[in-house]
């Protein structure tokens, strides 16, 4: 006959293997959902940034939730019309996909910006952008999701 005792550690020990094991498999399932994909990305719906007579448009698309280390992507579009005039109180950097664009730093350079060049702007940054036609870029920056 068995002891009790033997029983009792037995026990405890299928219980922690089966905690053990759904543990690990819980921490998988969080593992493998930390890939966000978004098919065709590029050609996401972009909402107007509501500047009288600018014609920008922006959407932050993904970014973490990390409050000590905020990160944020998405698209913004530039089409003809008035300049957009923004201050950066975040660093950035951006990737022009499309199109043309005229950025200019106040007090410093400006750059007709083409598909595929990139750019990086520090915090504190005063920028203008502009498009004879359109631009559309890629940008990820250090802040908070829609802290624009």
């Amino acid at each position: 006959m068995l002891k009790p005792q033997f029983i009792y550690t037995c026990t405890a020990v299928i219980i922690f293997l089966i905690i053990f094991i759904s543990y690990s498999n819980a921490e998988n399932d969080v593992k493998n959902n930390l890939m966000k994909y978004y098919e065709k990305g590029q050609t996401t719906e972009l909402e107007s940034m509501n500047t009288e007579g600018v014609n920008a448009f922006i959407k932050d698309i993904v970014f973490s939730n990390d409050p000590d280390s905020p990160i944020t992507c998405g698209l913004f579009r530039m089409e003809k019309g008035k300049s957009l005039q923004y201050n950066y109180t975040y660093d950035e950097a951006k990737i022009i996909l499309e199109g043309e664009m005229t950025i200019s730093e106040e007090g410093g350079e400006t750059v007709e910006a083409k598909a595929g060049d990139i750019l990086y702007i520090g915090k504190g940054a005063k920028m203008t952008f502009s498009s004879n036609s359109y631009g559309l870029e890629f940008y990820c920056g250090q802040r908070a999701a829609e802290a624009l």
